[in-house]
């Protein structure tokens, strides 16, 4: 599922698509029916190359389609019977030749023009691949019937997506009109009026795909629903499929990311947290230690920063979330140490400048304390904490002047927020200043 699966009509979709209509028995010409008796033996020779096809024998086949079409280069079905058996060897290039000269000199062939699209659509070329299918689905197949016209339009409706999303739209419900059954086409215009804006619509289908057990559309409702921030119906939604699908981890894991983002974070750590035991992703890791620290679980957060900054030793944010652990768990020399290289890897973190700030502190560093805080002023304004904080370190160096400027600023915008500290201030102000 990714986190949410969003299924893109691409060019492997296509061939996805191409490798399944060529998987069949290559459909019969009515000139292959036709045939007189001075060219018995070439109706005879066609007949033991489609055998060949049938059996798989695709190498075989080509080799003798290829000399056939030395003799009979006027007939579509050995040409067309030519690109079936190159497509099956990857052979696209030399498989579009064929599907071309088997559509020249027929081009009222449904499924020449249809296989020519298809393996353009595999070349790359969803241009001419567009052009081909649009002529397929004017024409009449030769089997399959509405199926095989739906197919057809829904390889357009895929291979259109990029370019003409409204007439991908239009040709996704074209199939879905022809094969009411195909859950595919059904799918695409959802998806389809989805991103043309149209979300109502878009819900609608999806619900109704949704209730048939169509996990596609579960995944890409929930997606919907996060871009909505309807995150009470895509937390539904999800238990829905991981109900069905208990083994998803990527759905569990779009859970426990979803209670977080929705303020459920123990939910979200109950969630995740078997996740982590049964796969230690990173990734997992690091989502579980912010949790943590959230909820205030900093051994638990430790344990996970630990092995993750060992890992990924330039990154500022897991130094920052581990010096935070530290911290509070009173480790302030670790914690220093840890918030430093944080700032050096990220000089403009405020927040990092501050934990380092106090942390030097509690370590009775005090020069570094106010090095720091002065570093800090330069990327944000000061707050009542810091200049009580930078108080407190010049008086501890006994340098009173600064000391008690710094007191006074700090008295001026607290407010009467902060009464204890408040109280320090003015005590420390009579004794330092002079009489």
């Amino acid at each position: 599922m990714g986190i949410i699966k969003y299924i893109a009509a691409t060019v492997l979709a296509t061939c996805a698509m191409l490798a399944s209509a060529h998987a069949q028995t290559p459909p019969t010409h009515k000139s292959h029916q036709q045939t007189s008796a001075n060219n018995d033996r070439a109706a005879d020779a066609l007949k033991d190359a489609e055998s060949l096809l049938q059996n798989q024998q695709y190498s075989q086949a080509e080799e003798k389609l290829q000399s056939l079409v030395t003799t009979q280069a006027e007939n579509p079905q050995a040409w067309f019977d030519l690109g079936f058996a190159q497509s099956h060897q990857n052979k696209t290039a030399d498989a579009i030749a064929s599907y071309k000269k088997a559509t020249q000199l027929d081009p009222k062939w449904f499924e020449a023009q249809q296989n020519l699209g298809l393996a353009l659509a595999k070349s790359g070329d969803l241009t001419a691949a567009a052009s081909a299918l649009k002529t397929a689905v004017t024409l009449k197949p030769t089997v399959g019937g509405q199926q095989a016209l739906a197919a057809a339009w829904l390889s357009l409706a895929q291979v259109t997506e990029e370019s003409a999303p409204q007439d991908s739209l239009a040709a996704y419900q074209k199939a879905a009109e022809l094969d009411p059954a195909n859950s595919e086409a059904q799918l695409g215009a959802a998806r389809m009026a989805e991103r043309s804006g149209n979300s109502v619509a878009a819900e609608q289908q999806y619900l109704k795909l949704a209730a048939s057990g169509n996990n596609d559309s579960i995944e890409r409702l929930i997606g919907l629903y996060l871009k909505r921030k309807r995150f009470a119906d895509a937390e539904s939604w999800l238990h829905k499929y991981i109900s069905a699908n208990p083994q998803s981890t990527a759905a569990q894991l779009q859970l426990g990311k979803l209670q977080a983002a929705e303020g459920k974070t123990q939910e979200a750590i109950a969630t995740l947290e078997p996740l982590y035991k049964a796969t230690p992703d990173p990734k997992l890791a690091r989502d579980l230690a912010s949790l943590y620290l959230e909820t205030k679980q900093y051994p638990a957060a430790a344990d996970l920063l630990r092995p993750l900054i060992a890992q990924n030793s330039t990154d500022a944010q897991l130094y920052l979330d581990y010096g935070t652990a530290l911290m509070h768990q009173l480790k302030y020399a670790e914690a220093q140490t840890v918030l430093l290289k944080a700032v050096q890897l990220n000089p403009n973190n405020v927040q990092a400048y501050s934990d380092l700030a106090y942390a030097a502190d509690q370590n009775k560093n005090y020069e570094l304390t106010i090095r720091v805080l002065d570093a800090r002023a330069k990327l944000q304004p000061e707050t009542p904490a810091t200049y009580f904080l930078r108080a407190t370190a010049y008086d501890n160096l006994r340098m009173y002047k600064p000391a008690a400027a710094n007191y006074k600023l700090f008295l001026g915008v607290a407010g009467g927020k902060f009464p204890d500290q408040e109280f320090q201030a003015r005590h420390r102000l009579k004794a330092i200043l002079p009489n």
